[in-house]
């Protein structure tokens, strides 16, 4: 099969010898024109970017590129890379857009260096189809591209409010039983797992703590009960608080993580009544 497949590429490029004005061109070059973050999700275990490519024609004349499968090298993780159908003007260009969908098991480091405002290196080799005089032919194999990539992230803070459907007051023995219920949107193009102590603010006073774990996928909403039991002697008014509700705050440092690949320390505060 191997050698069917050589004598018919040899065959190829002797036909489009044969054939006047046709003569084998240059493979085409490349360079990034934009490289963007769509999200990293660890809960599907992929990241996916957007890849803009400007694709430039080394021939005088016209160079019509069928679509090709190469390979890209991305981190640990070499992956099938399909460039799609485009024309090339003479010695001119055209710019590309294709998607990268990268497993997290095979590029945690690249992933976790992109997040972190740091460089990665990106190739692409193999061969492109390109059609020249009657028959199609493969230029390669070559190095299409080798660049080093970065993501303009921008994070920003997970935006929490008291769901109030979700939250009660009770007094049992000389305990005062706070349960917050909440609603939180995690704006970013990153999912993560929101984890550690928030603390329960009652008149100025931080009076319990309770241990958030929350997974959030990219630009999605969550939610969460969180439980506290207060001594009744640190609550005044708590028996009134059972009909007019108690203003608290909930606050504490937490972490933003994707697990093995990334994490940020956050400053999480938020307030309301409890009823």
């Amino acid at each position: 099969m191997r050698k069917t497949v050589a004598l018919l590429a040899v065959l190829a490029l002797v036909l489009a010898a044969c054939v006047p004005g046709v003569k084998k061109p240059e493979p085409p070059q490349a360079r990034v024109e934009g490289f963007d973050l769509i999200s990293v999700d660890p809960f599907s275990g992929e990241a996916r970017f957007a890849l803009r490519l400007r694709l430039t024609n080394p021939n005088a004349f016209e160079l019509p590129l069928l679509e090709s499968q190469l390979a890209l090298t991305f981190d640990r993780a070499r992956l099938p890379f399909d460039l799609p159908a485009v024309t090339l003007p003479p010695a001119g260009f055209e710019v590309v857009e294709t998607r990268l969908t990268v497993p997290l098991a095979e590029s945690a480091e690249g992933v976790g260096k992109l997040l972190g405002g740091e460089a990665v290196r990106l190739r692409v080799d193999g061969r492109v189809r390109v059609q020249a005089g009657p028959v199609p032919l493969d230029l390669g194999p070559f190095t299409l591209l080798d660049e080093n990539v970065r993501v303009d992230l921008r994070f920003a803070l997970p935006r929490f409010t008291i769901d109030p459907a979700q939250s009660r007051l009770r007094i049992r023995d000389a305990t005062l039983e706070v349960v917050v219920g909440f609603q939180v949107t995690n704006p970013n193009p990153i999912g993560f797992y929101l984890r550690g102590p928030l603390g329960l603010v009652i008149g100025g006073n931080t009076v319990a703590e309770a241990v958030l774990d929350v997974p959030l996928r990219p630009r999605q909403s969550g939610s969460g009960v969180l439980a506290f039991r207060v001594d009744l002697a640190r609550v005044p008014g708590a028996a009134a608080a059972l009909v007019t509700g108690l203003p608290v705050e909930l606050s504490g440092a937490v972490r933003a993580e994707v697990p093995g690949v990334w994490q940020t320390l956050l400053d999480v505060a938020f307030a309301g009544r409890v009823r």
